[in-house]
């Protein structure tokens, strides 16, 4: 493992049309010592002849290729053949600010932390919109606090993207944290393992990642024909409420892992098209945890939240089918 060396991970699939931006994006940073490892997942596009002309030009990337698995699977790929001390995930159709790994390091270190999070910006191609993916007063007011384990700020579980964060490789290698895979939703297990062990946790202050959303068809309309989505989520949960109990975990990262779970849970459950799919899917993730370990949400006093938890305690089927669409509309006041 190279001191001060970023190992930087690439998932490939299909990505022609923003992967050179992405790509110069990441050979514009600042800080130099660092090495790209692509992994291109099966494409069927013009992306595997780009990455061979990038790879031509810049000595310090690498890119394979492998049948297609997933994000998941190429990202663990990526990790198994990472040199570095630092490891930072950027997706094939985002791009990141120039600053952004001299930035991560600094803090890093600073802090002694051993993630760094950082908020990004959404660029919506429907508008050609730039603008804040989370609240920037909560980020500021983090940023202000050093290093600190996520039991202090659980809300920051409720961020649980792979992306969106920069690692000390030797957090993702002593705790065994790798993707699941093949599975969707597979950053969020991933996000949530490496907070949790993670000893401290830092904030940046100013935004460095550009996520591009609206890019092509979106996960909610993918989902409300395939089933999939729904299954992956709740095995995701199983595996997760596994993992909290062999850590003996607080009532406060409880409390942030399901304020995740209750959150991203309604919309899975308004993307049900059937009367049984909605049914099928409320009694089980219902059951996913118990009425204990569901009471654990109300830490955040959150109105929508605890409905919803309430409901799943209730199995009260009915009551959820009335008012599920107001209560997902319905703002979040603790929002990260």
């Amino acid at each position: 493992m190279e001191k001060g060396k970023i190992s930087v991970i690439v998932p490939v699939y299909n990505a022609e049309k923003y992967l050179k931006e992405c790509l110069d994006s990441i050979f514009a940073q600042t800080w130099q010592n660092f090495e790209v490892l692509c992994i291109d997942d099966g494409s069927k596009d013009a992306s595997v002849k780009i990455l061979e002309e990038y790879s031509r030009e810049h000595a310090e990337m690498r890119f394979f290729l492998q049948k297609n698995g997933g994000p998941g699977a190429a990202r663990n790929f990526g990790l198994e053949q990472a040199s570095g001390e630092y490891v930072a995930f950027v997706d094939s159709d985002d791009r990141i600010a120039p600053g952004y790994f001299a930035a991560a390091v600094k803090k890093l270190e600073e802090d002694g932390a051993d993630l760094v999070m950082s908020n990004p910006m959404i660029l919506d191609m429907l508008d050609d919109c730039r603008h804040p993916y989370r609240n920037m007063l909560n980020f500021y007011r983090w940023s202000r606090m050093g290093g600190f384990p996520v039991e202090e700020q659980p809300l920051l579980l409720t961020c649980i993207g792979c992306w969106d964060k920069f690692y000390r490789k030797s957090l993702l290698d002593e705790n065994g944290i790798k993707f699941p895979a093949p599975r969707i939703f597979e950053d969020a297990p991933f996000g949530i393992y490496a907070q949790i062990c993670a000893n401290k946790i830092s904030v940046l202050q100013d935004s460095y990642y550009d996520y591009r959303k609206n890019v092509g068809t979106s996960i909610t309309d993918r989902e409300i024909d395939n089933a999939r989505y729904r299954k992956d989520f709740l095995q995701n949960l199983q595996e997760m409420r596994a993992f909290m109990l062999s850590r003996g975990c607080g009532e406060r990262i409880w409390a942030g892992v399901l304020f995740y779970v209750l959150r991203d849970g309604m919309y899975h459950l308004c993307n049900t098209r059937r009367r049984k799919e909605f049914r099928d899917f409320f009694l089980a993730l219902s059951d996913s945890f118990s009425a204990e370990e569901w009471g654990n949400v109300r830490y955040f006093s959150e109105e929508k939240i605890n409905w919803f938890a309430d409901v799943l305690i209730r199995k009260d089927i009915a009551a959820c089918r009335r008012k599920i669409v107001m209560y997902l509309n319905l703002p979040l006041r603790n929002s990260p």
